[in-house]
């Protein structure tokens, strides 16, 4: 969430998730393959829940691969990282492709 150097104007979280969520929906339309988000926990950036973002891209997507850049293993616990993301898995009709680091 930086400021637009042509405008000066910086976006909102939510006006940046709800464009994130449009450039995934244009992926799809215009033929792109995989869409992925990473995890974010400090400002500027957005979202710090993946699984969220990318089920609610599932629900508005069909063929779309989900991915995260970076799903964070240092920070999260790897059970809960393996239930939400087999949960995402469920939902997006198995469209997901987890990458993990530390960050």
């Amino acid at each position: 969430m930086t400021t637009d150097p042509t405008t000066g104007r910086t976006p909102s979280e939510g006006e940046r998730i709800k464009a994130m969520v449009a450039i995934a929906r244009k992926a799809e339309e215009v033929g792109l393959d995989v869409f992925a988000t990473g995890e974010h926990h400090n400002p500027p950036f957005v979202p710090s829940s993946p699984t969220t973002m990318l089920g609610y891209i599932a629900a508005r997507t069909e063929k779309l691969i989900l991915s995260t850049s970076t799903t964070l293993i240092t920070t999260n616990d790897p059970v809960k990282i393996a239930e939400d993301y087999a949960m995402l898995q469920h939902l997006a009709d198995g469209r997901v492709d987890l990458m993990m680091g530390r960050g």
